[in-house]
């Protein structure tokens, strides 16, 4: 069965700031936070790479990734866990080269995670 992000969630990872975590080889956890967000599919994430480190190499290490959102007031809330491409080149480079959100950064590369699980925060027997 495949996971959709429905509109809310789309419209509030457009518009916030959204906690990225990744983990290294060693299995060490690592969390950022990331502003530059685009849903692009029903099932599928965009970040920009502005200022990853640590993240870059655990991504090009290990694919597995979660990331989390509230909503301002925190009554709405949610993860989302999947598996993440890094791209220095192609179509999803063009794409966060061109974002608006991008300007004035370095947009290094893109980030497309392919979402496999969501999960509600706010309410998780839901």
């Amino acid at each position: 069965m495949k996971t959709l992000i429905t509109t809310e969630q789309k419209r509030l990872l457009e518009n916030s700031i959204v906690s990225f975590s990744t983990s290294s080889i060693r299995c060490r956890p690592n969390l950022v936070a990331v502003s530059c967000v685009k849903v692009v599919a029903e099932d599928k994430i965009l970040i920009t790479d502005n200022f990853f480190g640590k993240t870059r190499k655990n991504l090009l290490d290990n694919s597995m990734v979660s990331m989390a959102v509230w909503s301002p007031k925190g009554t709405k809330g949610w993860q989302f866990k999947g598996t993440a491409r890094y791209c220095t080149r192609g179509k999803w480079k063009k794409v966060v080269d061109r974002m608006k959100e991008n300007k004035g950064l370095a947009h290094k590369a893109a980030v497309v995670i392919q979402v496999k699980e969501i999960y509600n925060l706010a309410s998780p027997n839901s």
